[in-house]
């Protein structure tokens, strides 16, 4: 029996399936690797945020152990993934707060009647923990007690520092400054350890007032990106603070009380 030979049409045909075929694989593969792909780094980049978010937390609560719990040491172990997180040690030229009482018939101005609270307290300077993402504008920050995350337009406080309003024993405003401190340059990428030590304390300073009016004024380092949304929402909202700036004033005071604390960050 006599095989028929191929024709020059089928073998064309062929090629020309295989080349579309092919083509559409290629395109597939081109419109993955075009959309897909940065996506996919997007998700990674937002999942190390919300990891760090996380490990924030955890490292305010050992601060808290060490501050309010009379714990010496914590040491806590992490991984940082997508950026690098950093100590930042107290500046007088970085974030820092002022707090001072305007006596009666006094005014915000008049720093010769307003200005009571001890030196060493006002202005204070917090310093801080602070992770920077690589591929996003995210940062994610421990400041005096408070955690943080900022971005391009605004920030918002994940967990509230312990400063608070008693209403039962005539109006106390207790405020706990905390102060981050290193030996030198620290900043950690991937797996490490973060060792904390609470230094020696001075007791509180107390004010026992006549319904005074207390005025904590947040002065950012930078303009531009800095977390002055994050404490107004907190000071408005929370303490509900009279907001005028970066001046935030809390009237009817009779007891202020204000405790410092200095932690010394000893590794990254």
């Amino acid at each position: 029996m006599k095989i028929p030979a191929r024709t020059d049409e089928e073998g064309v045909s062929e090629a020309i399936g295989f080349i579309i075929i092919f083509g559409i694989v290629m395109a597939g593969i081109a419109i993955i690797t075009l959309y897909g792909y940065p996506m996919l780094l997007q998700q990674q980049s937002n999942a190390d945020v919300r990891n760090m978010e996380q490990t924030m937390v955890v490292l305010q609560n050992d601060v808290k152990a060490l501050c309010y719990k009379n714990v010496p040491y914590k040491e806590t172990s992490l991984q940082v993934g997508g950026g690098v997180l950093a100590v930042e040690s107290a500046d007088p030229t970085g974030e820092r707060f002022n707090i001072s009482v305007i006596k009666s018939g006094g005014t915000i101005n008049n720093t010769a009647t307003n200005a009571i609270i001890d030196a060493g307290l006002s202005p204070f300077s917090p310093g801080m923990l602070v992770y920077t993402a690589d591929d996003q504008d995210a940062v994610v920050a421990m400041e005096n007690g408070a955690v943080i995350r900022a971005q391009a337009g605004g920030s918002t406080m994940l967990a509230e520092p312990r400063w608070y309003t008693d209403d039962d024993s005539g109006k106390t405003l207790v405020i706990n400054l905390i102060n981050l401190n290193s030996t030198g340059s620290m900043a950690r990428s991937g797996m490490g350890e973060v060792r904390l030590k609470l230094m020696p304390t001075d007791p509180p300073h107390i004010e026992n007032l006549p319904g005074e009016t207390v005025v904590v004024v947040y002065t950012p380092a930078d303009p531009a990106g800095n977390f002055s949304k994050a404490w107004e929402n907190y000071l408005t909202g929370t303490l509900g603070m009279t907001q005028s700036g970066d001046t935030y004033t809390l009237t009817g005071v009779n007891h202020l009380i204000i405790k410092k604390y200095e932690i010394q960050v000893l590794s990254l």
